[in-house]
């Protein structure tokens, strides 16, 4: 990494604090990171791919859902990052200070889900409830495995729109939601014989 990618990536409002960002919300997606740095989802996805290029962030997709990361080398970049700035402390712009601070008091705290993430964790935990019991209720009536997949497929779309509403969300889904979708996903796909 050059001195002046350096100085354009990091002594910069916006990439600064969308690299913090990621870094507290551990997992997360681009427009998340947009509304967080109040940002333009052209500029942070332009922020993201220069991060990319060096090594800081890594995107992984699951099904439609594009996720952004830190990697072993940016949890090193934001771990000096928040040093810097709690030295720097009150010479700081308070957005730098404001975002240290909520991430230490969550971490001090535990991390509690937000109401958004209540909600969806409750639409997944009813849904695989619902597919579990209508696939266990088929395979104790001997049904075709044709029978299991005409049963089970249109919760596919209820699937898809719990994924629709993590990926459009205003504020930070927490990991247990993410982890729980992701499970469930791959135990429907598993029981209609896609995986």
């Amino acid at each position: 990494m050059s001195r002046e990618e350096v100085e354009n990536l990091f002594l910069q409002e916006k990439p600064t604090l969308a690299l913090l960002t990621i870094w507290s919300l551990r997992k997360t997606y681009a427009s998340v990171i947009t509304k967080q740095i109040n940002s333009t989802f052209a500029h942070t996805t332009k922020i993201l791919s220069k991060m990319s290029d060096m090594g800081l962030v890594q995107f992984t997709a699951e099904g439609r859902i594009k996720y952004v990361e830190l990697t072993e080398y940016g949890v090193d970049v934001v771990t000096t990052l928040r040093a810097f700035i709690t030295t720097l402390g009150e010479n700081l712009p308070e957005k730098y200070r404001e975002l240290v601070e909520t991430v230490e008091e969550e971490e001090s705290e535990g991390t509690q889900l937000n109401r958004e993430s209540e909600e969806i964790l409750e639409r997944i935990k009813t849904l695989r409830n619902k597919i579990e019991e209508i696939y266990g209720q088929l395979v104790e009536a001997n049904a075709s495995e044709d029978r299991i997949k005409l049963k089970l497929g249109p919760f596919s779309r209820e699937i898809h729109m719990i994924g629709d509403t993590i990926e459009n969300s205003e504020e930070p889904i927490h990991d247990d939601v993410l982890i729980a979708y992701g499970n469930t996903k791959d135990v429907f796909d598993k029981l209609l014989g896609r995986k």
